[in-house]
């Protein structure tokens, strides 16, 4: 993924997070949990993500939700996300 489409996509997935939240977009840093987020919410994020930009392959769509899932928990952020999206 190149530069502006990683950057867009840190974008997308900050206002799908703040969406999901009732706040303003998420800025790329910020912490989904540290802004109120809770696994139902992360999880719906997540599921979105993948049907948004996962690939057509079920097997690794299914490993993309799984490594989203893992980078949610570590590091929540839009940023965060976006590169685990970018490997896809």
């Amino acid at each position: 993924m190149t530069e502006p489409e990683t950057s867009a996509l840190v974008t997308i997935i900050g206002k799908s997070m703040g969406y999901v939240l009732a706040l303003p977009p998420l800025a790329p840093t910020d912490d989904f949990f540290g802004a109120g987020g809770d696994s139902g919410r992360a999880m719906q994020i997540l599921s979105e993500l993948v049907v948004r930009y996962g690939p057509d392959d079920s097997a690794l769509a299914e490993r993309l939700h799984e490594e989203l899932v893992l980078a949610m928990f570590d590091d929540g952020t839009p940023e965060a996300l976006a590169v685990v999206i970018g490997r896809y």
